[in-house]
């Protein structure tokens, strides 16, 4: 089982809507997906169900209790949510002892129950993106085509350096993940440009679509709200990638 988080600092360069629409690429290859949501703000959950509520990536964390109880079923992932509570319990978390081993822990009973994992972290490094750190496989961080997240991208991956290194040395970087290309802005395109310059895991970019910010509408990924946007002929090639797959 591979658990992928995706992370970046800086708001609205596309990771939650990157969990949600490789989530769903990866499901259309046949893979069991599972999705966390460990941003107070909900985002994802918000992509993905119209379900009451019951468990969080809260109760998760707590090991109040199993993960299985806090799974809710969809059609082509299942999640776990996030909730308001979240947002009130990062400071009780940080007394516990072992604190950023928490969801590691607790997701140690579904390893033979999915394929892959994708964590949705909160825009900064909180106990919350600690506790995604130490229990992922990989990380991918999307970065907008744009001057301030290129410039952000060098400061957050020196940033990654020593919590990686305490809590997960053997975490992989599975990829930078551009996000929001615009091919009629000479800036996009020259940031894009610059990122494959510097990173050699450059993950296939994301161009700018406006289907993608309308999966709220609806709670379906991209795939079932519009298979032939370049929204899920983009997210589709990253899935391949991931999986190695040939096109």
């Amino acid at each position: 089982m591979k658990i992928i988080s995706l992370l970046n600092f800086k708001g609205g360069v596309g990771k939650t809507t990157s969990t949600h629409s490789i989530g769903a690429a990866l499901s259309n290859f046949g893979k069991k997906i599972l999705l966390i949501d460990l941003d107070p703000q909900g985002t994802l959950t918000f992509l993905s169900t119209d379900k009451n509520i019951e468990n969080s990536s809260t109760e998760l964390l707590f090991h109040k209790i199993t993960p299985e109880e806090c799974i809710l079923k969809e059609t082509e992932f299942d999640i776990i949510p996030s909730s308001i509570k979240l947002a009130t319990s990062e400071l009780e978390l940080n007394g516990h002892y072992g604190k950023e081993f928490k969801l590691k822990t607790a997701l140690e009973s579904l390893k033979d129950s999915y394929d892959y994992i994708l964590i949705d972290c909160p825009p900064s490094l909180s106990v919350f993106t600690l506790n995604a750190l130490t229990a992922s496989t990989d990380l991918i961080i999307p970065c907008e085509c744009e001057l301030a997240s290129l410039e952000g991208l060098e400061l957050l991956l020196a940033t990654l350096g020593t919590p990686i290194k305490a809590l997960n040395p053997d975490l992989k970087i599975l990829g930078i993940l551009p996000t929001k290309l615009d091919g009629r802005k000479n800036i996009s395109r020259e940031v894009y440009e610059t990122l494959q310059e510097e990173h050699k895991n450059l993950l296939p970019p994301i161009r700018i679509n406006s289907k993608l910010s309308e999966l709220g509408i609806e709670k379906v990924s991209i795939f079932k709200y519009d298979k032939n946007s370049n929204g899920a002929k983009d997210y589709f090639k990253v899935a391949q990638v991931i999986l190695d797959v040939k096109a």
